[in-house]
């Protein structure tokens, strides 16, 4: 009897699977795969593959919105498998436009702080981002890790150091505490919620030494359990003191410094000047603290999964005429701005990492 069309796809599938499992395992350079027309036939191949062979996969995609079907594809076909392995992990990109003077929404900020944090301490088995967020430049590992903390039962931790570093990484002082990215501070106690964590945790302090350590429930403040130790990730990625504000403000006045930027440059370091953030801050911060690394540096042993290449380097031809225009066009209107090789991988660094 003839075979059942599902079955012939089934033996298909596997005998392709076998394929690209030989040249993965081989190191080949570059493998192309074409005839799979949807995220989720894609994503089940690609979870197959990974369990197959333990691969660690960045999946580059074209927006925001495909990251995220990709993410649910790949979740839904992992949760089959006896074994799901670790994390899938997104790195969204800031949709706003750079030059438009608006801050990018706080959620993106949170959700790349903490994948650039997590990658710092995880290999996940997939990390999905899309092509923007590829060629855009961040802190470096190091830096990351310096932002967010580790804090451990009985080792000393500096509570002056902590407060700091959650100043600067974005946090913001309520008391009590009702939500992620908030700390208090009350004597040699210090509650903080972490976006990483179910709960918020409240750490005491004898001295220097970090004395206990215990989640609790924001809303009854009531204790959940003990914990030994406890990781408060960053709610962004660039690390900012009001001091860093305040050289913001020396530097800009000193490189935007004629006639026709003085009225929207005066609207900035106003806010600057006394050490507050002003809307649009995050893409001229650079310019007291460049940014030279990308996500290429948080993904030596991954392999790249380039998701319709046409359609990306399509968008990614837009992206960068459009960047180039807008930047060009900022004088006339009074504005000013980085350039957008501050910002960004160049065209010839994009290629040369890729």
């Amino acid at each position: 009897p003839p075979v059942p069309r599902f079955l012939r796809l089934r033996v298909f599938m596997a005998t392709e699977l076998e394929k690209l499992v030989v040249e993965i395992r081989s190191g080949r350079r570059v493998v192309s795969l074409s005839g799979l027309t949807s995220v989720a036939a894609k994503a089940y191949l690609l979870s197959q593959l990974q369990a197959e062979t333990g691969t660690h996969f960045a999946v580059v995609t074209d927006s925001n919105s495909d990251t995220e079907a990709w993410a649910a594809d790949l979740d839904f076909f992992r949760s089959q498998m006896p074994d799901p392995g670790s994390s899938v992990l997104t790195l969204p990109s800031f949709e706003t436009d750079i030059y438009s003077g608006v801050s990018p929404h706080a959620e993106t900020l949170e959700r790349r702080a903490l994948t650039l944090w997590q990658l710092g301490g995880e290999v996940p088995d997939f990390l999905l981002l899309p092509a923007r967020s590829l060629i855009t430049r961040t802190p470096s590992p190091s830096e990351i890790q310096a932002i967010g903390a580790v804090l451990r039962r009985d080792e000393d931790f500096s509570p002056d150091d902590l407060i700091e570093r959650l100043v600067a990484a974005g946090y913001v002082r309520e008391d009590p505490i009702s939500n992620v990215g908030q700390f208090s501070l009350r004597g040699g106690i210090v509650d903080v919620w972490s976006p990483d964590a179910t709960n918020p945790v409240r750490i005491e302090f004898f001295g220097d030494t970090v004395d206990s350590i215990r989640s609790f429930d924001a809303e009854t403040q009531l204790s959940v359990g003990q914990l030994t130790s406890t990781s408060i990730a960053p709610m962004r990625e660039f690390a900012a003191l009001p001091q860093d504000l305040k050289d913001w403000a020396f530097f800009a006045n000193e490189r935007f410094a004629g006639e026709e930027f003085e009225r929207n440059l005066r609207d900035r370091t106003d806010f600057a000047a006394e050490g507050e953030t002003f809307s649009g801050w995050e893409f001229l911060f650079p310019l007291v603290k460049p940014i030279s690394s990308t996500p290429f540096d948080y993904l030596k042993d991954f392999v790249f999964v380039i998701d319709e290449p046409a359609t990306i380097e399509g968008s990614l031809e837009n992206f960068y005429r459009q960047t180039a225009e807008h930047y060009d066009g900022l004088v006339d209107l009074g504005d000013f701005g980085l350039e957008p090789k501050e910002l960004f991988l160049e065209p010839t660094e994009l290629r040369s990492k890729m």
